[in-house]
């Protein structure tokens, strides 16, 4: 099994990528939820299951890796206080 290291992105390109795939799955959201909002049969069951499915993929798969990798980058520490010398 790899180690969870490998899976942490250490390019700042790399993390810039996935942080921009993140803001299109949230803009995908925040438009599929505005549809519902002016018409609640918009969104069939199946459509806010496929939602839930993509945010929770977005945040387990490529949020949670730039995080990560950006706190590595910063020096932060396991509770998010950045390291500063």
């Amino acid at each position: 099994m790899a180690d969870k290291q490998d899976d942490v992105p250490s390019d700042p390109q790399e993390i810039l990528r996935l942080l921009e795939d993140v803001r299109g799955r949230l803009r995908t959201a925040v438009w599929a939820l505005h549809g519902m909002h002016q018409d609640p049969s918009s969104l069939s069951p199946d459509d806010l299951a496929d939602l839930e499915h993509m945010m929770s993929e977005t945040v387990e798969h490529i949020l949670t890796p730039a995080y990560e990798a950006l706190s590595q980058m910063l020096g932060a520490s396991s509770s998010g206080e950045v390291t500063t010398h």
